[in-house]
This record gives C-alpha cells, structure tokens and sequence, in this order.
C-alpha cells in the first residue's frame, strides 16, 4: 500500500509544483508587510528554495533530511526537473563520490561509475540544461576526450 501511495505521490508532484509557484506568483502581488508576517510563519527548510542565495548557504538542511533510501531520487528530482542551478550545486558537491561508485547497475546496463550514469540520466530525461553542465564539467575535468575508446556502458544480455 505504501509503494501505491508513493507512486501517486510521484504522479502528482510536477501539479503540485505548478500550484505552488502559482501560490509564490500570488504572495509576491501582496503589500510588503504581509509577505514579512507570512515570512516569519514559514518553516527553515521552506524558506530554503526562495532565493538562490538562500539555497546556496543551507541546502545542507535538505540532505539531513533525506532518508537514505531516497538519496537517488534526490539526485534524480533536479535532472526529470531539468533544474540547472540545483543540478549543479549537487554535482560539484558530489562529483568525486560519484566517481568512486564503480559499476553502477540500472536498467540492464553497467556503468563504469555513477557519474557516467548520472549523464546517461540526463539524456535519457532530455534535460537540457543538465546535459549542458554535465558535459561542461566532463571537458574541465578531462574527461570527455578519448570517450568513444572507453568502455563506459556494458549491457548485460540474459542467454
């Protein structure tokens, strides 16, 4: 009953999103001392995805928030979102234990590392944006040359 709940939850989470920002559109339009006293109301870890600057300084509440079972849906959430700027904090936070995650099985294949994977991911969800930082990162990183003679994908085929 709990995966159905979740599912659900998963369906409905982009038509939540919306609805908030359509709530956030509607609060901006309000007198600035009422945005205050709403403000003051707000919880710390809603208050976070206000401003940029905001997330940047204690994004770090959201990941002692994460359960440990959903860590992969909170490196996913940003890339199906096509969500740049989250996408990018995680990235540069993450790149190096990424690396270190050898032969990441998902779907039938095995990636050389998660962070190919995490690439994969971004192409397969046609994430833009994500796909752009990720492949200016591989180029900083030298790791986009000589790609095409790395084996960085192994399928597996069931006989």
């Amino acid at each position: 009953m709990n995966i159905c709940k979740y599912n659900f939850r998963l369906k409905n989470s982009f038509e939540e999103e919306k609805e908030e920002k359509a709530l956030l559109k509607k609060v901006q339009t309000l007198p600035e001392v009422l945005v205050d006293i709403i403000y003051d109301y707000m919880r710390n870890n809603v208050k976070i995805f206000l401003t940029k600057d905001r997330y940047l300084f204690n994004h770090h509440i959201i990941r002692s928030l994460v359960n440990r079972k959903n860590t992969e849906e909170y490196f996913r959430a940003p890339i199906k979102r096509d969500n740049d700027f989250v996408f990018k904090v995680l990235l540069f936070e993450n790149h190096r234990r990424w690396i270190e995650i050898k032969k990441y099985y998902h779907k039938g294949c095995i990636y050389a590392n998660y962070l190919y994977f995490i690439r994969a991911f971004c192409y397969d969800n046609e994430s833009i944006k994500c796909i752009k930082i990720i492949d200016e990162f591989f180029e900083e990183q030298g790791l986009q040359k000589n790609q095409h003679k790395k084996k960085i994908l192994e399928y597996i085929k069931w006989t």
